[in-house]
């Protein structure tokens, strides 16, 4: 029977990452890990969850093995490793007496920093900004309050159907007691947040193009999304395309040739290291009005195995080509750019996934992404994190993607969009 009950709990607690509306089964779905508390049911919850969690990264995985055996491997591979690092890990903290709650946050926090550059992807807390009014508590509590609470709640109803004929009402009130700690600091953010009004008008342009076309047919990605920029009002203040929207060596050209417009776009830069007797490229975001160059950023926080290969890990370019190809080079410091009197933070793709603080001094985030690496759901997904983010900084972001849901997000997690329009015009 355990065979059963453990994976259907672990996909009660996957769904909402799945479906937005079902955000409260995470209040429930982990109750197993503190029925039973043996290690291989942890990990057996953890591999289910993790595999149903991350299936969006076997698209990724298949195109850059191109191998259906390497996919499922590798895959397999990150499954087990996140199985054991996510719910191994904090099983063992409470070996030394650590609140499981407490222990599995800390893990999360963990994630932010290893593997590698981090793997802070999917947090449990993040299901959070789906919650209506709830979600608003992630200004104060960050993700990773959010995550300490909902399992807490778990636990909380783990002690009253244990304690159910004994002290059932103390448990009842922790329950109420985890639930108003998330209500108070939502209420009092609720009343606190300011909606700003900026006078823009943005064009959106997201091509829904595949990355198989991005990575073998540059012609095309500059063709089709030169045609689609004169579909953009002449009126518009600032036109935004997404990550890697132009193809290397075909920058100036594309700010020359739309200079009656103001651009704010993602782009790659590739260029011979003296130093290092080799080709290094960069990820940009550039901001170009009128046909001139006004800022560039260069991302600072790179993928691991997509942008760059990790020491030690070299030997995989012999099994996987794709490693073997040209290394980016991370930025070295935040770029802020100055439009029309506002000062705009620009963000590309996984960036997003990392606390931002505050941002005193900011006006608007603009996160630029390319999600055609990753298979279903995961646009959505992304759209989400943009949404804690913004709940999170009290600040407006615009999310522009190249395969859905781009859109201006507000402080309080609202999206103004159109998932699948190829262009869209918008107001803040």
């Amino acid at each position: 029977m355990e065979r059963l009950t453990i994976p259907l709990f672990a996909l009660l607690g996957v769904l909402p990452f799945y479906i937005p509306q079902l955000w409260f089964l995470d209040f429930f779905a982990f109750l197993p890990l503190f029925v039973r508390k043996d290690l291989k049911v942890h990990i057996w919850f953890g591999f289910v969850y993790g595999f149903l969690l991350y299936a969006f990264l076997i698209k990724a995985v298949a195109l850059t093995t191109n191998s259906i055996f390497l996919t499922i491997l590798s895959f397999l591979g990150i499954v087990l490793f996140y199985a054991l690092l996510q719910f191994g890990l904090p099983w063992l903290l409470t070996r030394f007496g650590v609140f499981y709650p407490l222990a599995f946050t800390l893990v999360e926090v963990l994630r932010l920093f290893f593997p590698f550059d981090g793997f802070p992807y999917e947090y449990l807390g993040k299901v959070l900004v789906n919650a209506p009014l709830l979600g608003l508590s992630i200004h104060y509590l960050t993700v990773f309050g959010a995550t300490f609470l909902i399992l807490s709640f778990n636990w909380s109803v783990y002690k009253l159907i244990e304690h159910w004929e004994t002290d059932r009402n103390k448990f009842f009130l922790a329950e109420v007691g985890f639930i108003t700690a998330l209500l108070v600091p939502a209420v009092v953010y609720k009343l606190q947040i300011h909606y700003p009004l900026y006078g823009l008008k943005v064009a959106l342009v997201q091509p829904f193009i595949g990355q198989r076309d991005k990575m073998t047919n540059p012609d095309f990605v500059k063709l089709y999304t030169s045609y689609l920029l004169t579909l953009v009002p002449k009126d518009v203040d600032l036109v935004l395309l997404p990550e890697t929207s132009i193809p290397v060596g075909a920058t100036h050209d594309f700010i020359k040739a739309f200079s009656n417009y103001n651009l704010l776009f993602g782009a790659e830069y590739v260029y011979f290291d003296f130093q290092r007797l080799n080709l290094v490229a960069k990820n940009l975001v550039v901001l170009a009005e009128k046909g001139k160059i006004r800022g560039i950023y260069a991302k600072e926080i790179l993928v691991p195995f997509g942008e760059y290969t990790p020491k030690g890990f070299k030997w995989l370019e012999r099994l996987i080509p794709y490693l073997a190809n040209i290394e980016y080079e991370p930025g070295r410091f935040n770029k802020i750019f100055d439009f029309k009197g506002l000062k705009i933070l620009p963000k590309i793709c996984n960036e997003v996934f990392y606390p931002m603080g505050k941002l005193k001094n900011i006006d608007l985030v603009v996160v630029v992404s390319n999600d055609a690496w990753f298979g279903f759901n995961f646009p959505q997904r992304h759209l989400w994190e943009v949404k804690l983010r913004a709940i999170e900084t009290g600040k407006v972001f615009i999310f522009v993607n190249n395969n859905g849901y781009s859109g201006i997000v507000y402080p309080d997690g609202s999206y103004v969009g159109f998932p699948t329009a190829k262009v869209q015009v918008l107001s803040l």
